[in-house]
């Protein structure tokens, strides 16, 4: 969706996933905060999984994220997770090796704590520009859309979690969903004070 939006001016970063154990935000917290990386040059658009800090933004930067409410993003990760094959990521892989259920997978540190400390720790969240809920996806993007007067074709998805009855039953288990709430409560107290 922003490739087809931005074209040439889009850059994507995947390359220093901070829920990789291996990851520079990983192996060295304080190293990484302190060095910026600067965005290349005829970039409008970057897009990825990586920690803010990581670049050195102007204050003419327009940051924007899509926070997705902690249980159900653990649902969606288990599941995900659960039909993907092995592809050489030490989580996924000992997600797998161990068939880790969901409250395992939940408990995991990197994942337990994934908005608040993983990928946004230590950065000030009011320097994004617009925070929107995975839930209303369409408005956000309406919202960003009209900020870069750009079209967005929201029916664009990617690495979206097929359904299946199992999910199905997850997601409406309440004793679950209550568990969940509990080992991920510092996430979902984040998600409540930064997403709207």
């Amino acid at each position: 969706m922003l490739r087809n939006a931005f074209g040439e001016a889009f850059h994507i970063d995947y390359a220093e996933n901070p829920a990789h154990p291996l990851s520079p935000r990983v192996l060295d917290p304080t190293g990484y905060m302190s060095r910026k990386q600067t965005i290349p040059e005829g970039v409008r658009c970057l897009h990825g999984h990586f920690h803010p800090a990581k670049y050195a933004f102007d204050a003419r930067a327009f940051l924007f994220t899509l926070l997705r409410h902690p249980v159900d993003n653990i649902i969606s990760i288990f599941f995900f997770w659960k039909q993907m094959p092995r592809n050489s990521e030490p989580l996924h892989d000992y997600f797998l090796k161990n068939n880790l259920d969901i409250i395992q997978t939940a408990r995991l540190p990197l994942l337990r704590t994934l908005c608040s400390e993983t990928y946004f720790g230590d950065f000030d969240m009011g320097r994004f520009d617009l925070i929107g809920r995975h839930e209303n996806r369409e408005s956000a993007l309406a919202e960003l859309s009209q900020q870069f007067n750009v079209a967005l074709d929201t029916t664009i998805r990617d690495n979206v979690t097929p359904p299946s009855e199992e999910r199905l039953t997850a997601n409406s288990d309440t004793r679950l969903r209550s568990e969940l709430e509990s080992i991920l409560r510092q996430d979902i107290r984040f998600y409540d004070q930064h997403a709207r």
